[in-house]
């Protein structure tokens, strides 16, 4: 086996999954969405219990200089609003939400046709990336 000057491992190409098909993973029936996305301060709960959200909404407002506005991934009703481990193992806090169906943002460009001209003023562009 192959490795690196600087250390890690280059595995033959092998692996389980070549030659397979990509499959359309199925949605999960609960989401906890983190609303510490970053080193920074964890988004602050736009949403509350009971609240029903649909894919792309804010459900976090981004709540200090080093933060991040956090969208719902999935629609459905949002069942609580608590803490939960991280991948790194520290609580932090997260939106539960329980997943039904799957209704998006109505404001979200979902078409595959690719806009190549940007007719936006510079303060417009500046604008959208806040609060992306």
């Amino acid at each position: 086996m192959k490795t690196f000057r600087m250390g890690g491992v280059h595995p033959k190409d092998n692996k389980f999954s070549a030659g397979q098909k990509i499959q359309d993973a199925l949605l999960p029936r609960q989401v906890a969405i983190l609303l510490s996305q970053n080193i920074g301060a964890p988004s602050t709960p736009v949403v509350a219990v009971g609240d029903l959200v649909k894919a792309g909404q804010l459900i976090g407002r981004s709540a200090g200089f080093v933060s991040a506005n956090v969208h719902s991934s999935v629609s459905g009703k949002v069942i609580k609003i608590d803490e939960t481990v991280d991948a790194s193992g520290y609580k932090v806090p997260a939106v539960f939400i329980d997943v039904e169906g799957d209704e998006w943002l109505e404001t979200i460009d979902r078409t595959s046709t690719l806009i190549k001209e940007c007719t936006l003023e510079p303060s417009e562009i500046l604008e959208k990336i806040a609060t992306a």
